[in-house]
């Protein structure tokens, strides 16, 4: 078998025998439908700027009956606040940052979005719709809260001062992402506010409808428009390919669940191995490993694409990983966790893909009363 036949393989064989326990199962496709926020690229330098050195005890987070909060510190390479619900102080690990997250009332389309000053090292509040941290760190692409917006702010993010505005014209835009090489920005448009919140159980609005994309040059503010709607009812942003040269969707499909573009908006096969993932953190930066799992109940796991040997993430401790989210290293994924015996309530955590599966808290249990979901930075 060639390494494409090994990953699909895999993907048939474990999803079909590593299931979560059926309320899990469910709560993680909640989790995954409710929301479409990508994460995007920053450069080395910065991601050096943003990590936490040192080695802090939090003692008061310490309990004896949960293993994986006894873990809890901030250690060289990584910065985590596992004590709040909702992050306050800087998180990062390995490659990767959180540099932006929106908090959502439960039922309702009120949500706010929070960006890392580089200055403070701590998220602050935000009037903006949208956020999307250019690489370096030091600038956001920002939409204005009411969606769609017909322009983008280029805004400082320490500070929050819009340095320049770049009218998309007839476009309304629903979301914005920066290319890894940090020159372009990828707008998905919309025909109506297509919300953040994307729940399952909702009765679907038919003018909810994507209506294409644009590739904006920051440099110039010139913007080049192409037509790809989407389905009615549904938020479905487009993402970058790893390397900037193709756009992606969610297809939906089992076997292929990205569905890849060019820049014009005709369709690709894509990368061979990542187009597999039905995980956001898709293909480690070497390669080697492809996040997978997750869809129709099973469990996620990790497939080496050059032998298909799969490892599931099964940490100890009793807390189900639900969602990859993204990856720190070669080694380390960042993910959702789900506390045991509570559907409502997850942490993001670090943890290693092999041996002992060691986790790390970055963030304590979210609050059952309110949702929030990450916008990640990491470098190319």
């Amino acid at each position: 078998m060639n390494a494409d036949e090994l990953v699909k393989d895999a993907l048939g064989t474990v999803a079909d025998e590593a299931r979560l326990p059926a309320g899990v199962a469910g709560a993680a496709w909640r989790q995954r439908t409710r929301m479409r926020i990508r994460r995007t690229a920053t450069t080395a330098a910065a991601l050096v700027a943003a990590v936490t050195v040192g080695v802090i005890t939090v003692p008061s987070l310490v309990a004896p009956d949960d293993p994986q909060v006894a873990t809890s510190r901030i250690a060289d390479g990584i910065a985590a606040d596992p004590g709040r619900a909702t992050p306050v102080q800087r998180v990062a690990a390995g490659r990767v940052t959180l540099t932006a997250y929106a908090s959502c009332a439960p039922s309702t389309s009120d949500c706010a979005w929070h960006v890392l000053d580089p200055d403070t090292g701590r998220y602050g509040p935000t009037p903006w719709g949208w956020v999307a941290v250019a690489p370096g760190g030091r600038t956001a692409a920002v939409l204005e809260k009411t969606l769609p917006a017909r322009r983008i702010g280029l805004a400082d993010t320490a500070g929050g001062t819009v340095r320049r505005w770049i009218d998309l014209g007839r476009a309304a835009a629903g979301s914005v992402a920066w290319s890894p090489d940090g020159q372009r920005l990828l707008v998905t448009t919309y025909d109506f506010d297509p919300g953040l919140l994307d729940d399952p159980g909702d009765v679907p609005d038919e003018r909810n409808s994507r209506t294409g994309f644009a590739i904006v040059d920051v440099a110039s503010g010139e913007a080049a428009f192409h037509r790809l709607p989407g389905g009615p009812g549904v938020r479905s942003d487009l993402s970058w390919s790893p390397d900037g040269s193709l756009i992606w969707e969610d297809s939906g499909e089992r076997q292929r669940p990205r569905k890849y573009y060019d820049l014009t908006g005709r369709t690709q096969p894509g990368p061979a191995q990542e187009s597999l993932s039905d995980q956001d953190a898709g293909l480690s930066p070497d390669g080697r490993l492809l996040a997978m799992g997750g869809r129709s109940g099973s469990a996620p796991f990790v497939a080496d694409v050059a032998s298909g040997e799969t490892t599931l993430l099964e940490p100890g401790g009793g807390h189900p990983i639900v969602r990859s989210l993204a990856w720190a290293d070669d080694t380390h994924l960042i993910a959702w966790m789900q506390e045991s015996g509570d559907s409502s309530r997850y942490r993001l955590v670090l943890v290693r893909v092999a041996g002992e599966q060691e986790v790390t808290p970055l963030t304590g249990w979210t609050d059952p009363r309110s949702t929030w979901w990450p916008s990640f930075t990491s470098e190319p």
